[in-house]
């Protein structure tokens, strides 16, 4: 089997000393093949990761099925939801149509990482022309790796460590360290940081402004003020309220997604609180509220447009270096101030 290619059934043949149509008949579960000749052939496809391509059955060499798939995590946070909008409007343009799935989030409110498996191989053996993902941390497991070795991929919001890749990206570090920036120009100095997962790459980089920012301008992290590893709006809310609850509390809250933002805001309007919430992301309706807000904006759909626009050319046979796009962010200020953006 050469190198950088996925195995196929004549593979599996010669790894089990069997014909190619005893394999083809144990991998569609059909008759008339012994119980030790099955289970070797099993033994065989196993070991070689061989995979059954559900559509390649019906369709001919080389000929495509017009179809893309966008895998995001969570399906009811709006940015999923508007990155799918931008997606779809380049896709549909080009004649494809866009299968949309979710990894969704476990019992303990992680990353599903059991499902993001199931997905990834359905991917590997239903066949489309090209992959959109909003990955993981990172390719310990060597999924990505062998998704983007079947089928063009373009990683969106993060690139997985380990994987090389298309991908577009937002100027998470950027943003972050200029919102921080904003709050200590406004004269914060106690700045509490409510946020996901620290290890993400998007949470990392935003972690990181935020530190490079209190780090320039000379103030220095209250460890009682950092709160991480919260999974949804309501955990938010409760670490906000238990920082509102300090003897000493802070004046400001920088956000590290929208998730957390509106936990943080349900929380400080609940309190009437004299603080300040920031956050990374835009937030539905945030020019009607009374609490004061700064956010990090940006537009998903032309995220969406831009990941859609990568792969297009990668099916059109465009072959380059791996491509990085990072989007631009503003900043902007909603409650009893004017809007303002920069």
């Amino acid at each position: 089997m050469g190198a950088g290619r996925p195995p196929t059934m004549r593979d599996v043949a010669e790894h089990a000393g069997v014909s190619i149509s005893t394999v083809s008949r144990v991998v569609n579960a059909e008759k008339y093949v012994d119980a030790a000749t099955r289970e070797r052939v099993e033994a065989s496809v196993a070991a070689l990761g061989f995979l059954r391509n559900e559509s390649a059955r019906t369709l001919r060499p080389g000929q495509r099925t017009a179809t893309i798939a966008l895998v995001v995590e969570d399906l009811t946070n709006p940015f999923s939801a508007e990155l799918a909008h931008g997606v779809e409007e380049v896709a549909a343009a080009a004649g494809y149509v866009v299968l949309l799935l979710s990894t969704g989030r476990d019992a303990l409110g992680d990353r599903d990482e059991v499902r993001e498996k199931e997905i990834v191989g359905e991917l590997l053996s239903r066949r489309v022309d090209g992959v959109l993902m909003i990955p993981g941390a990172d390719d310990a497991s060597g999924r990505y790796a062998a998704l983007a070795e079947r089928a063009p991929v373009v990683f969106v919001d993060r690139l997985p460590r380990g994987v090389k890749g298309d991908v577009v990206l937002l100027d998470n570090v950027g943003g972050s360290r200029r919102l921080t920036r904003r709050l200590l120009e406004r004269g914060h100095r106690r700045i509490a940081y409510v946020g996901g997962d620290r290890g993400s790459g998007t949470g990392s980089k935003r972690y990181s402004g935020f530190r490079a920012a209190l780090k320039a301008a000379g103030v220095p992290e209250h460890r009682e003020l950092l709160h991480f590893a919260q999974h949804s709006s309501d955990e938010a809310r409760l670490a906000t309220q238990d920082l509102l609850a300090l003897a000493d509390p802070p004046t400001a809250i920088f956000c590290d997604n929208n998730r957390m933002t509106v936990g943080a805001l349900l929380a400080v309007h609940r309190a009437r609180a004299d603080v300040v919430v920031a956050g990374f992301d835009t937030v539905e309706l945030a020019e009607v509220l009374v609490d004061r807000v700064a956010l990090v904006t940006y537009d998903p759909v032309d995220v969406g447009r831009q990941a859609a626009g990568l792969l297009l050319e990668r099916l059109d046979g465009v072959d380059v270096a791996p491509r990085r796009i990072t989007v631009p962010v503003e900043l902007a200020e909603f409650g009893d101030r004017q809007q303002v953006h920069r």
